[in-house]
């Protein structure tokens, strides 16, 4: 069953609409990455005034780049995270029409309205960029490795652990009042994820599409509640915990799923449920696929209670954590016991 009543940006599901559109929108900018621009680039009728290369979202980076835009008539967003965040900051500052081709169905960020920034050692989310078209190109996206692209369910998974967090915060009063819509809405996308998984682990396009609707529908949520409580919790500032302790990133889909598998096995929160929709999808989540230490995750896990605390996050169960030598020795056997073949597809 298929979720109902999707919200969010226009979109258009399909192949080739990216060729056909750059002819109509005059000179444009190409934010992207090298993956997904060496697949595009030769199908292109007209070529970009401009490329940059995605990665860097400082502020004073991204101003730096808006300030440069006096050659441009409109912006596309081509890749992943950092390329949709990257050119919905570029937007916002210059009000330049805006275009998002995700690459991967990694993140939601072709669908939310923020920029992620990066600030301080930390995240924080500011603009307010509406796009004239999100394109989702299965050509593109059925390009990439199917691992990439069952990454991009972590941003639904989070619904797992972030909705957990959110009703231990708002019972003790340090956060968003509780919302039963909002949550039954988060329960919903969860039990869609469960549905797809499996079309996602067989590489289908509908998988994929219907992947994209829960993502697009989130972002309407996150605008129209004013937060993002329902589906960011402590899986996510796992994950921003991981950027700052270890001063690099991973896919941010599979740096999230792997916080869900972490913390829902924290909450006691049955850790089971997502480590069967990882494993349905063809997920990676096995430390050595990701490239991932697991001194790494330690280091992470024993920097979390403070580095919450220290960037504001909302309240959730890494506040107050206790990380002592017999937790650490649960979460390890934890991420061991996922093994590559139990995964879709093996």
């Amino acid at each position: 069953m298929t979720l109902v009543d999707v919200r969010g940006f226009p979109v258009h599901y399909g192949r080739g609409r990216l060729a056909s559109l750059v002819r109509e929108i005059g000179r444009y900018l190409v934010v992207t990455q090298p993956e997904p621009w060496a697949v595009v680039e030769p199908t292109l009728s007209a070529a970009p005034t401009r490329v940059v290369q995605a990665g860097n979202l400082e502020l004073d980076h991204l101003d730096r780049m808006a300030d440069s835009l006096t050659d441009v008539d409109a912006i596309v967003g081509l890749g992943g995270g950092s390329a949709m965040d990257t050119a919905k900051w570029l937007h916002w500052r210059t009000r330049l029409p805006l275009y998002q081709v995700p690459s991967l169905p990694s993140v939601d960020a072709c669908f939310t309205r923020m920029t992620a920034l990066r600030d301080g050692g930390g995240v924080r989310y500011d603009g307010d960029s509406v796009p004239e078209l999100v394109i989702v190109d299965f050509d593109l996206i059925g390009a990439a490795p199917r691992a990439l692209v069952a990454g991009g369910i972590g941003d639904v998974l989070s619904c797992h652990t972030g909705l957990w967090d959110w009703r231990l915060g708002a019972d003790a009063g340090r956060d968003h009042p509780w919302d039963d819509v909002a949550a039954r809405r988060g329960f919903a996308y969860l039990d869609e994820l469960e549905a797809l998984a499996p079309l996602l682990g067989r590489g289908d396009d509908e998988g994929v599409q219907r992947l994209m609707e829960c993502h697009r529908d989130i972002g309407w949520l996150c605008h129209d509640l004013g937060h993002a409580r329902f589906e960011e919790g402590s899986e996510h500032f796992f994950a921003y915990c991981f950027e700052a302790v270890t001063g690099r990133t991973i896919m941010h889909g599979e740096l999230v799923t792997l916080g869900v598998l972490v913390m829902s096995h924290i909450q006691g929160n049955d850790p089971a449920r997502p480590r069967r929709i990882a494993a349905a999808a063809g997920a990676r989540t096995a430390l050595d696929e990701l490239g991932v230490e697991w001194d790494e995750v330690e280091s992470t896990l024993r920097r979390l209670p403070t580095f919450v605390e220290e960037q504001q996050h909302w309240w959730s169960a890494a506040n107050g954590l206790v990380v002592d030598d017999a937790l650490l020795d649960e979460v390890r056997n934890v991420l061991a016991a996922t093994a590559p073949d139990e995964r879709a597809g093996r």
